[in-house]
């Protein structure tokens, strides 16, 4: 199996090569896809902030003057600034759950350019495939979520107690990012969900390089804008690096084919 520094340089040289894949094989549409879920979202969650900033006014608004009308007019403004902030720091993850059944035609694209191999199913087999796509997305976020809040109780203690959180936090949301991309090539080779976890922990380094690389633009404010796109690159990424490895690991039981 290949060790800890194969699995992270083979990783960022396929994403160094992600962006040739995607030009030579004309995938450059489906990366038109992320711009227009980013900013239906955006305007979602911005609309909604209008929406509650205002009925939190009405609550007072309408019967108070001086400082509670005051009050309820900065809640207007506020509410939707709030909502925008938030679709910064949870919009990523939200895009790349809601892109699942978009990087699941991207994997399987990369695998048949890189490979030759054809994957054909019929309707009822495409939507299984991405319903199970969108099931593991989701299951993942839910444990991510989970381990991260779990990881905030280390800021209790002052600084290393801070530190390590973050470290944990990032190397977390690192692992359950690249586990949803490689899982779309485990998906394709109709590996259930005990095998995709086996899969994914036997390459964990090689998951978190991969989701690492996504999980960066995160932490900047334009992190969440980029999400998708970046995601879909890592897609391509996390599929090329997949199985360059696994066609070196001879302990590997085979690959089952449709």
């Amino acid at each position: 199996m290949a060790t800890a520094t194969e699995q992270i340089s083979t990783g960022l040289k396929a994403f160094s090569d992600a962006f040739g894949i995607i030009s030579r094989n004309k995938m450059g549409k489906y990366f038109v896809i992320p711009i227009i879920v980013n900013i239906i979202l955006a305007g979602l969650l911005i609309w909604g902030g209008l929406g509650l900033g205002d009925w939190i006014s009405s609550l007072w608004d309408s019967e108070h003057g001086g400082w509670l009308g005051f009050l309820g007019k900065a809640v207007q403004w506020i509410m939707p600034i709030v909502m925008f902030f938030l679709f910064i720091f949870i919009g990523g993850t939200i895009v790349n759950l809601l892109m699942s059944p978009i990087y699941t035609i991207i994997s399987e694209k990369t695998d048949t350019f890189l490979t030759g191999r054809e994957f054909s199913s019929d309707a009822k087999q495409t939507v299984k495939d991405i319903w199970r796509a969108v099931a593991i997305a989701l299951k993942s976020t839910i444990k991510q979520l989970l381990l991260t809040l779990l990881c905030l109780l280390l800021n209790i203690i002052p600084l290393i107690g801070q530190v390590l959180s973050l470290v944990l936090i990032f190397i977390i949301n690192s692992y359950y990012f690249g586990f949803s991309f490689m899982d779309y090539t485990n998906e394709r080779y109709r590996r259930n969900v005990k095998e995709s976890n086996e899969e994914v922990w036997r390459y964990k380094w090689l998951a978190i390089t991969i989701g690492a690389i996504y999980a960066l633009p995160m932490y900047v404010l334009c992190g969440t804008f980029l999400a998708a796109y970046v995601g879909g690159v890592c897609t391509v990424a996390a599929t090329k690096a997949q199985i360059q490895l696994e066609s070196q690991d001879q302990n590997l039981s085979g690959i089952n084919q449709n």
